[in-house]
């Protein structure tokens, strides 16, 4: 695989997972209004996985420090899971949960651009969940990451909407946060996906509204006038909260560029 910059890099993971706790399992069940962005993706992942069979599958997340979602996958829809991360911290974080949700799963603490070789074509589906942001090349990242998959195999990949509102806040909140990734939107990640010789299927922004804003600073430095910009990010969030309880009872809203809280793709390999 050839290299590619990382714009945030090993450190700042095992920082973000350092003062990270280990995040509850995924309950579809919940009737919380937090739980309605899972429930929101969890059809989103039906609608990927509707013409495919899954169960006994070998799926790899890619960036699996601290996931919630490789136990997720395995319960849901069968995968056989596996992960991989260059954080320390954040495999040790993985394997805990896997084993506190019952879940046999193999995690490799490996350098996804420099893997071992025998991982290289070798599973049915490879995913990754706000990764492919934080490389300078997309479309070379996504080539890197279609190597572990097996011909025909499914690369999903779920980006935030740095593009949309909530790039433009933490662009304007905590901007050195915002420099650590590169903007794209639903056309540019299918672009990059087509001139990394994958086929894109399904290309979606999903949730209409969403604030995923982070106010934590880089290497420990807080963000200046932090007090005031919480306040305005918790207002922000409950509007947003507003929303999915409309959603709730009257059904889901379209998502845009301005608003969503991201983009999710699946594209096969050819």
């Amino acid at each position: 695989m050839s290299a590619n910059i990382d714009k945030a890099g090993e450190n700042y993971w095992t920082e973000v997972w350092e003062r990270t706790t280990l995040p509850p399992p995924i309950d579809l069940d919940s009737k919380s209004v937090n739980a309605y962005p899972d429930r929101v993706l969890h059809n989103l992942f039906k609608k990927i996985f509707s013409t495919r069979d899954t169960k006994g599958k070998k799926l790899l997340e890619i960036g699996c420090g601290n996931s919630i979602l490789l136990p997720y996958l395995a319960k849901e829809f069968g995968f056989e899971v596996y992960g991989i991360d260059y954080s320390k911290k954040g495999c040790l974080q993985s394997e805990q949960i896997l084993k506190r949700d019952g879940i046999n799963g193999v995690i490799y603490c490996e350098d996804a651009f420099n893997p071992d070789k025998n991982l290289l074509g070798n599973f049915d589906f490879v995913c990754s969940f706000g990764v492919v942001e934080h490389f300078q090349d997309t479309s070379n990242t996504l080539k890197s990451f279609s190597e572990f998959l097996k011909p025909g195999g499914i690369l999903i990949t779920s980006i935030p909407n740095m593009k949309g509102a909530t790039g433009l806040l933490h662009k304007l909140l905590n901007k050195p946060v915002y420099d650590i990734h590169v903007p794209l939107d639903k056309d540019d990640l299918r672009i990059a996906l087509e001139k990394a010789n994958l086929k894109p299927e399904i290309n979606e922004y999903f949730l209409a509204i969403s604030f995923a804003i982070t106010l934590e600073g880089i290497d420990g430095k807080k963000i200046p006038m932090y007090i005031l910009k919480k306040l305005f990010v918790k207002f922000l969030r409950y509007c947003s909260k507003v929303i999915w309880i409309f959603e709730n009872w009257f059904g889901t809203l379209p998502a845009g560029r301005l608003l969503s809280g991201g983009v999710m793709t699946s594209a096969r390999k050819l």
